[in-house]
């Protein structure tokens, strides 16, 4: 049986399959369950959302490979090489062999990088107007960032969020879900993790479907979208622990994956946990 929900009721979701299972419980209204214009919700209906969600979006990973032109095969390793002498090893440290000292052979030992931790929150909604191209193309670039940062030794912890508010009869209301993504100890999975972060569905048939869940009338499902200090304060409000949280129209200023980082490192420069 669905849980009954308010109008500006919160949800906590642990994975994307707990988030889908709740949302199907009760069936889809016009706004989340419409088939027109699946050129602007970017699926064909909410069934086909679903099936994307859950199977993995093999056309959005493709691309991210052809336009951010990095190896979305590679993982980060967490790992160094560091050179080190012995009794044994695949070459000879020359000065050590003449000095006669036992330890005179080089080989590679691998050690653990310390890993620097940060919490990202990312907030999907976006405004009406907004294609899907477009919606693709900046999303890509936040995922562009956490991969290289990833690469540079930082582990992430990435949850998506989906946040609006409705002036309504007797004043706003505000409502959203976070799913997390992926947790910092987890390789990132660019196939599973492009639907969520560069797909208008997740907006457009997931936030609908929970705003209709919450009891928002037909045609308010898309409400205001929340971003910046808005979307914080709303994090703040609910309890959810982050070190950097955004919105997509925040992304749509900042045209590059190196200002992203930047963003980012200057946002968690004193909150860094060390594991």
């Amino acid at each position: 049986m669905a849980k009954k929900l308010n109008k500006s009721d919160y949800m906590w979701f642990d994975n994307i399959q707990k988030m889908i299972s709740f949302l199907g419980s009760t069936p889809c209204k016009d706004d989340s369950g419409s088939t027109w214009r699946p050129e602007w919700y970017g699926s064909t209906s909410y069934e086909d959302a679903v099936q994307r969600c859950t199977a993995g979006d093999l056309e959005l990973a493709k691309m991210m490979r052809g336009s951010e032109k990095l190896d979305i095969n590679i993982p980060a390793t967490g790992t160094r090489r560091k050179m080190i002498t012995g009794v044994c090893g695949f070459m000879p440290h020359v000065p050590n062999y003449l000095a006669n000292v036992p330890n005179n052979m080089i080989w590679c030992k691998e050690e653990k990088v310390p890993k620097k931790v940060i919490t990202v929150v990312y907030g999907s909604n976006m405004l009406s107007y907004a294609s899907v191209d477009e919606v693709a193309k900046t999303s890509a670039r936040v995922l562009s960032c956490i991969m290289s940062l990833e690469r540079k030794g930082y582990r992430i912890n990435l949850y998506i969020a989906n946040v609006a508010r409705w002036d309504g009869r007797y004043g706003p209301e505000t409502t959203g879900f976070v799913v997390k993504l992926k947790d910092s100890g987890q390789h990132l999975d660019i196939i599973k993790t492009a639907f969520p972060m560069l797909s208008s569905s997740w907006n457009r048939r997931f936030g609908f479907k929970f705003r209709e869940m919450c009891g928002w009338p037909s045609s308010s499902s898309m409400g205001s979208s929340i971003y910046g200090k808005k979307l914080r304060d709303w994090l703040d409000k609910v309890n959810v622990k982050y070190d950097v949280a955004f919105g997509y129209h925040d992304a749509c200023e900042i045209k590059t994956v190196e200002q992203l980082e930047e963003l980012f490192l200057q946002n968690v420069k004193k909150n860094i946990t060390h594991k």
